[in-house]
């Protein structure tokens, strides 16, 4: 008996075990159907663990001319950009063990006439600390290669380049050392780029999808466009115009994510380069490594790499789950980080919830309001005759803030109160998405309530109720852009409908003359300041983009700390106003 006791205790843990690696492919089905709905991406995923693929998945279209879509599919051809840099790694390394060269050599050694050449090693160039100026970013006009035949002439605009830094004092991400680094392997192998690396790395591993150089994948038929979305899906102006470096070691691959995962998979089972010089890769304190960055998700430790210009791509690996990630998109609408930190919650069975329909979301709120409204009609026209709908104008601003910042906690590490917007909350589909839009259709309702109070209120102690009537572009926007998420032509609208509630402090600073309502014009003097400082960044966005980008959660958070301390400053006025006429009342009433 008690052997078949334990027989069935280890069968059912045994069983659980096994359920708990299954991968949640409905989970991950739902999440790209709804990205793919509701436009927020289109590119291609694969997922393989001990090697294996276990899941691909396609989503959007190759090329969009006119009305004449191509679908993408899980053979489609993405560029990998930076990814390219592991690639190049993975054969610098190879050269090393075959005694060819040392993440000692000098780059004097083959370019003495590049700044610093005698200083700058191997090693310093693949952990991007040689100091030399990259050709793609450290200029306001990037070095067209566009029509230079030969390496000798890129390498005579690369020497007149002034570094960065002496070699090894910093760290600063530069293209030029994996342009160098691919233009020595082509001198050791002697032969191309393109063959080195089929011979090193796509007929070993059978990556038959894997391309480099610009004769060859103009050649390619199943290769992603790129797009961005206003209104619908457009091309990206002048991608053609990009083409110049995509014959470079730096960023040049083409491939697909399936055969992304199994090279990254082949890597770290050391089918490429030995133990020891994978661990060389590895090795360090600093995120970016020897041709891979490390990526941190919950305790899972990963490595990889990414890679973006027009369009965007991610590598990484995550040893202890044997667990390889590859995705790249060709629309760019949500962050590929933000899609791989929802992927991987999934993938772990981390709680994670696809964000219910939006119009069933606001018919279930608006259905309980109506309910409430019909059974307590009559306790409810007595409440509002109270003066404890007043105080709403605290709950709201208090609901608000608390909401985002829950929020922000819901969604992730990802998440930056600094950078990111409230709204951006609401455009992912993820816990936080559903929880903020269940708080803002809270507050729309309140906020009804409170502005119908406001009325009342108003018109009994003989106010210009004017300024209190954009309030109600607040319900608006909280409504409209909880039912019409980004990307969506009425998103924008709804989104830019908070602005006009800069109109109510206005208006009463303007209208409000009366000495006994100097206290609120105060209040809507402080308000309206926040609102203004915050809009003047947002319209000097085009000259101060930098800016505006890093700090625009802070520069959007002054706007709605605007709108949201004006609420506070009505109910703080009213309800003394109210107090103090109710006491006037009954002084009267007693006299």
């Amino acid at each position: 008996m008690k052997l078949r006791t334990l027989f069935f205790t280890l069968l059912i843990l045994i069983s659980g075990h096994t359920y708990s690696q299954d991968l949640n492919s409905k989970k991950l089905n739902e999440f790209f159907n709804a990205l793919e709905k509701r436009n927020e991406a289109m590119g291609s995923i694969a997922i393989s663990k001990n090697g294996k693929h276990i899941y691909s998945r396609a989503i959007g279209h190759r090329t969009i001319k006119g009305k004449n879509t191509t679908p993408s599919n899980t053979a489609t051809h993405f560029r990998a950009w930076s990814i390219t840099k592991t690639y190049t790694a993975v054969m610098i390394l190879q050269l090393i063990e075959e005694g060819k060269l040392s993440l000692h050599t000098t780059l004097d050694t083959y370019y003495p006439q590049i700044p610093n050449a005698e200083k700058i090693t191997v090693e310093l160039m693949l952990k991007h600390r040689s100091g030399l100026f990259d050709y793609v970013n450290d200029t306001d006009n990037p070095i067209s290669l566009q029509g230079i035949a030969d390496k000798d002439s890129v390498v005579a605009i690369i020497s007149g380049l002034k570094p960065n830094f002496e070699p090894g004092e910093d760290f600063r991400y530069s293209n030029t050392n994996y342009l160098l680094l691919g233009y020595i392997i082509e001198i050791l192998d002697e032969a191309t780029y393109e063959t080195s690396l089929f011979k090193r790395i796509s007929s070993k591993l059978n990556l038959n999808s894997t391309y480099f150089g610009t004769n060859t994948i103009s050649k390619l038929e199943n290769i992603a466009e790129t797009y961005h979305y206003d209104t619908n899906w457009k091309p990206v102006t002048g991608e053609a115009n990009y083409n110049n470096h995509l014959a470079t070691a730096d960023g040049g691959i083409v491939t697909t994510p399936e055969d992304m995962t199994l090279f990254i998979d082949a890597l770290f089972n050391e089918r490429l380069v030995s133990k020891q010089s994978l661990n060389t890769m590895l090795q360090g304190e600093e995120l970016y490594r020897l041709g891979v960055m490390k990526n941190q998700f919950e305790n899972y430790e990963g490595y990889g790499h990414t890679g973006g210009w027009i369009s965007e791509s991610s590598l990484f690996y995550y040893p202890e789950h044997k667990l390889a990630i590859a995705y790249t998109t060709n629309g760019i609408v949500i962050r590929k980080e933000d899609i791989l930190n929802n992927v991987l919650k999934i993938v772990h069975n981390k709680p994670f919830a696809v964000s219910m329909n939006r119009n069933l979301q606001a018919l279930l709120v608006f259905g309980i309001g109506l309910l409430l409204c019909i059974v307590g009609k009559l306790k409810l026209k007595k409440f509002l005759n109270t003066a404890y709908p007043l105080y709403l104008g605290y709950s709201i601003a208090l609901l608000y803030w608390a909401g985002t910042i829950i929020s922000g906690f819901l969604y992730g590490n990802n998440y930056s109160h600094v950078r990111d917007g409230i709204p951006v909350l609401d455009t992912f589909y993820s816990n936080s998405g559903t929880f903020n839009a269940s708080i803002q259709f809270t507050i729309a309702l309140l906020s009804i309530l409170f502005i119908y109070r406001l009325y009342k209120s108003s018109k009994r102690l003989n106010i210009n109720f004017i300024p209190l009537l954009p309030l109600i572009f607040i319900p608006i926007y909280l409504i409209g852009s909880s039912l019409f998420p980004s990307p969506n032509v009425l998103y924008s609208f709804f989104a830019n409908c908070i602005i006009l509630s800069i109109l109510s402090p206005l208006l009463a600073i303007v209208l409000w003359r009366n000495k006994s309502l100097l206290k609120i014009r105060r209040g809507a003097v402080i308000s309206l300041f926040l609102m203004i400082v915050s809009i003047c960044f947002i319209i000097s966005r085009s000259s101060i983009p930098e800016l505006v980008h890093t700090y625009w959660g802070i520069i959007q958070r002054l706007l709605f700390l605007g709108w949201t301390s004006w609420l506070v400053f009505l109910s703080f006025y009213f309800i003394e106003v109210s107090k103090l006429k109710l006491h006037a009342k009954s002084k009267l009433t007693n006299q």
